[in-house]
């Protein structure tokens, strides 16, 4: 699961950066593509996990979605289907369309785009909460907690910056706006 999330997902997300995508010189389209097939294989490999997961619980008779880790690991995973869901939709947009639902592709695209911010806090939120789980504390040190911590801290604001910088209001530059209206005046002046 944290192959599918810190990994697949992440570079799912960032193949859309102008700066750190694997495919920079590929067509808006084409990045769309990969970053659909790449989205999938993360979902399938996270349900592989939690299925593994839930059936060695069983195994061994423990309890299921008894820490907050599992809880909300549970409800992030039901919000990857949901945002897997809006991503087909958005991709086959025509759906829509034949149900008489009428939004314009460039909401669309905005409302996917900060959901997936939403999930992947989500999955972070997941994430951090392993960090104190028994396994986890057992296995590793303090520095190696806190490496994993700023690693997943990272990863997290690449996320957010990559998909605020692409789709959050572009506003103007106050120098093009301020030095633009003086000249305007002067003319009107003469």
């Amino acid at each position: 699961m944290t192959i599918a999330f810190m990994l697949l997902m992440f570079e799912a997300i960032i193949v859309f950066s102008r700066e750190s995508s694997l495919i920079q010189s590929s067509s808006r389209v084409a990045k769309a593509e990969v970053h659909a097939w790449v989205m999938g294989i993360a979902a399938t490999c996270a349900s592989c996990g939690f299925a593994a997961i839930y059936v060695n619980k069983d195994l061994n008779h423990k309890s299921h979605f008894m820490t907050w880790h599992g809880f909300i690991g549970l409800l992030t995973l039901c919000y990857v289907m949901l945002q897997l869901i809006g991503g087909i939709l958005l991709k086959y947009s025509g759906i829509l369309r034949s149900l008489n639902i009428q939004i314009r592709l460039a909401d669309m695209k905005l409302y996917h785009a900060t959901s997936g911010l939403v999930l992947f806090t989500a999955i972070s939120v997941t994430l951090i909460l392993a960090f104190w789980s028994d396994w986890f504390v057992s296995q590793t040190n303090v520095y190696t907690w806190y490496a994993c911590f700023m690693a997943l801290s990272c990863i997290a604001m690449i996320v957010m910056m990559q998909i605020t910088s692409t789709y959050l209001p572009q506003s103007r530059r106050p120098g093009i706006a301020f030095n633009n209206a003086p000249a305007r005046k002067r003319k009107k002046q003469k």
